[in-house]
This record gives C-alpha cells, sequence and structure tokens, in this order.
C-alpha cells in the first residue's frame, strides 16, 4: 500500500514538495501553536479523528445520535472489510521486521515463504469478525480480497528488501529496515492537546519523508483529505517537526484481476485543509456542548443510523 512507484517519486521530488516549500503553510496553523486561539479547541470534549474527518453524513447528526442520544450502532461490513485490510497490512510490516531484527539478514532468503505461512491464521480471524456481525455472504468475497492482498505485500516487502540488500554490501538489519520498511504502520498519537482522542494510530507515517499516509476503501470524496491532515498536526504537536504532505491510499479489489488495485492521492497539508478540519472539530464540539440537534442528512440508504434518525 505504502511503497510509491518511480513515478510517484518524481512527482513528489519534482512537483509536489517544492510546490509545499514555496507556498508555505502559516505558522499558527501548525500543531505546535495548539495553545492558540486559532488551533485551541473550543470545549473539553474529546473526538477520535475518523469522527471530525468522514462527512459521510452531511449535517454531523450521526455524532449528535452518538454522543447526545447514546445511540450505538454495530460497524458496517465496509468499515469492517477495511479494518481487516488495515491489519493485514499492519501484520505483515510488523512481522516482516520482527524477523530481521531478531534471526539476522539470513531470513530474508525464505522471508517470503515464512510471511506467507501466516496467511491461514489471517483469513481464520477476517471470517470470523464478519461471521459476528451476522454476515454470511460477505466473508467468501473478504477473504478472497485478503488473499489477494496479503500475497501482493508480502511480494512487495520482499522486493524492497532486496533492492537494498543488492545496493549495500555491507549494511546492519536496523539500515535495512529503515532503507526497504520506512514506515510506521498503525503508529499511536496522543491528540489531547487538540481536543482529540489520547489513542489516535494514524494508518501509516513514512519516517523517511515525513509523510502521513490514510487507507480507505470506498470512492474518493474530498473530506477524505481531513484524515491525513489531523494526524500530521497531532504529530505537529507533539514534535514540533513539520509535515507538508498527506497521501490518501485508496485500495479496491477488481473482479478477475489478481491483485488489488491502488490509487494514490498526494496533496499539500494546506492551510486550506488545516482551517477546514479545526472548523469541523468546532462544529461538532459546539453541537454536543449545547446538545444542538442538526437535523436529518439526505443520505438514507447507506447510513447506519437510518432507524434511529427518524
Amino acid at each position: 500500500m505504502y511503497f510509491f512507484s518511480e513515478e510517484e517519486r518524481k512527482y513528489l521530488l519534482k512537483k509536489l514538495i517544492p510546490a509545499a516549500r514555496d507556498r508555505g503553510i502559516a505558522e499558527e496553523l501548525r500543531g505546535w501553536n495548539w495553545y492558540r486561539p486559532e488551533l485551541s479547541p473550543p470545549h473539553d470534549i474529546i473526538l477520535p479523528v475518523w469522527e471530525i474527518a468522514d462527512k459521510y453524513c452531511e449535517t454531523r447528526r450521526d455524532a449528535f445520535l452518538r454522543h447526545v442520544m447514546r445511540v450505538d450502532v454495530p460497524p458496517s461490513e465496509e468499515m469492517v472489510s477495511g479494518r481487516i485490510y488495515h491489519q493485514a497490512i499492519a501484520e505483515l510490516f510488523s512481522a516482516a521486521k520482527r524477523l530481521i531484527y531478531s534471526q539476522g539478514l539470513e531470513v530474508c532468503t525464505s522471508l517470503a515463504q515464512i510471511l506467507m505461512e501466516g496467511l491461514p491464521k489471517a483469513v481464520e480471524e477476517a471470517e470470523k469478525q464478519m461471521l459476528a456481525l451476522g454476515v454470511t455472504d460477505a466473508p467468501r468475497d473478504v477473504t478472497e480480497n485478503l488473499r489477494k492482498l496479503w500475497s501482493f505485500e508480502v511480494s512487495r516487502i520482499v522486493s524492497a528488501i532486496y533492492t537494498y540488500l543488492g545496493k549495500y554490501r555491507y549494511i546492519s538489519e536496523d539500515s535495512l529496515i529503515n532503507h526497504a520498511l520506512p514506515f510506521v504502520v498503525e503508529h499511536k498519537l496522543d491528540g489531547r492537546y487538540l481536543g482529540l482522542s489520547s489513542n489516535l494510530s494514524a494508518d501509516a507515517i513514512n519516517m523517511g519523508g515525513m509523510m502521513v499516509c490514510d487507507l480507505k476503501t470506498g470512492q474518493r470524496r474530498d473530506f477524505h483529505r481531513l484524515s491525513a491532515t489531523g494526524y500530521a498536526l497531532v504529530y505537529e504537536s507533539l514534535y514540533e517537526v513539520p509535515i507538508n504532505i498527506g497521501c490518501t491510499v485508496y485500495l479496491s479489489f477488481p473482479k478477475g484481476h489478481p491483485t488489488p488495485h491502488i490509487e494514490r492521492d498526494f496533496f499539500i497539508l494546506s492551510d486550506e485543509l488545516r482551517q477546514w478540519f479545526v472548523e469541523e472539530r468546532d462544529g461538532i464540539q459546539d453541537m454536543i456542548f449545547y446538545e444542538r440537534d442538526p437535523g436529518k442528512c439526505s443520505e438514507k440508504e447507506k447510513c447506519r443510523y437510518r432507524d434511529h434518525c427518524q
């Protein structure tokens, strides 16, 4: 998911990164200025990034029902399948790193085989998660997609590792991992400075280029960029390191295609995106604090709260 093509690297290095430098980011919208009025939350209400960034409910009445009316509904099939795919990626990256650190460079010759041995357990866990929702038809599609994704990611991980093994004759385990697998998947962040959860999980952070990546499995939406924006603000608030580029990774599984299909949306974490995220956070906090019902939205067919939004 998080390995970029040569064309994407050129686009980042020659166009987007220089454009971000030229454009600049307003100092008051950097996360390390969390204590200033521009970023400080209006109320002592803790929210997760996903709740601010996922604007599938136009009026945000879903947040009103969750926080004010205390309505609890199970996750949708799409949410669970997306979680399964992300868990698989996180497990693969962690497993590859553990093996190299614990067994040394010699394990690289059999790394692909060892990683593929973890697929049956991942499929079994995916089936359990889907069946727990009472879903009987979806598990077959999800597990088939999971097998495609697992095989695809194993090949990408091993290819990246061999690229750097072939390039550097003398390389340590730590250096190899940082070159070949420069991503921290499921990066834990404390967002309390910005009125966010203290147990956030960014999908992936590219530590080499200081870029926040966020995984999506649905159709492209403009508000998807808010997820990476929120995590970037939190990262800046904690480490005072500037993050200028975000990436939304779109994962899909075309019928009859042997591998997953991946599209990446790279973008500058601009003043406009940062301000948008802050405005959405403030609006939701105000709504909850004043218990103000925002009214129904027009999206009823796919809404998880449609039975409670009458």
